[in-house]
Formats: structure tokens, sequence, C-alpha cells
């Protein structure tokens, strides 16, 4: 929210004082938050981009899809995969972070994407495709509230 020009020199100076051993992390590459009523706001992506650009640089992405966030958690937790759904709304991020770590995954239909995605997603003979296509699907998260009950 407080991003500016400004702060992006301070991060190539960082980055420049610091070298190669200084790491780039981002948080994830997600360029746009949807909001009520189909509106949006920029995300994080957008501002990880600037720096990359900026420094010249890839950052390194802890979050999803990356699955080194996944990892940390699981090996803290021993979570076996084989027992772990992912629920999101995005299939570049949350379905390919899921689909990627071999966990079940549950796309809910309340952020960007669409069913006719998905089913574009199923038919290619694309591999990094058919990575993007969930298990299950739900129009909202809502919808499981029945089946917690039980």
């Amino acid at each position: 929210e407080h991003f500016s020009y400004a702060k992006l020199c301070q991060a190539l100076r960082y980055l420049l004082r610091g070298g190669p051993d200084c790491i780039l992390v981002g948080t994830n590459r997600d360029h746009r938050l949807p909001l009520e009523g189909g509106t949006a706001i920029p995300g994080t992506g957008c501002l990880v981009k600037a720096v990359e650009t900026a420094a010249q640089r890839e950052a390194f992405i802890v979050g999803k899809p990356n699955r080194y966030m996944f990892d940390c958690v699981a090996s803290e937790f021993n979570i076996d995969p084989a027992r772990t759904i992912m629920v999101g709304d995005r299939l570049d991020t949350d379905i390919l972070m899921g689909n990627s770590c071999g966990l079940t995954t549950l796309l809910t239909l309340t952020g960007v994407t669409t069913l006719d995605e998905v089913k574009g997603h199923q038919e290619s003979d694309c591999p990094a495709r058919q990575s993007l296509v969930p298990d299950y699907y739900v129009d909202s998260i809502a919808d499981l509230l029945p089946a917690l009950g039980d």
C-alpha cells in the first residue's frame, strides 16, 4: 500500500550493497487480487517484478506456487501429502502448488478462475496446462460447510 519510487531505490541500494550473496525474496507473483463486484487491486507480484527489474535479478519466491512453504510446514508438522487437501481460488498458484506437492486440490470459484478456464486446461494435451487442473471444485468455500458437520 505504501510502495514508492523511493522505496524501490532503497531496495536496489540494499541489493547492490549486498552483492550476489544478498538474496531477493518474494512472497508470491500474484499480479491481481480480485475484490467484490468484479474490481481488483494490484497484487504483490507487481511489486516483486518492479524490484526484480531494477535489480536485474529474479526473486526467490517462498509462497505459492513454489513448494518451499509446503515443504517447511510438512517437515515441521509431519504432514502426509496423501491426506492433505489444498483449497484455493487460483489455478496458477493454489492448484499448481497443490498438484506439484502431491496434494488433493479443491478450487473455489470465488476468485479469478472460471470453470471455462479449468475445462480448457483439462482438455489440453499440454502437461503444463494439465498441472493446473484441480481434483474438485465448488462454487464457494461455504459449499463445504455441510460436509464439515458430519
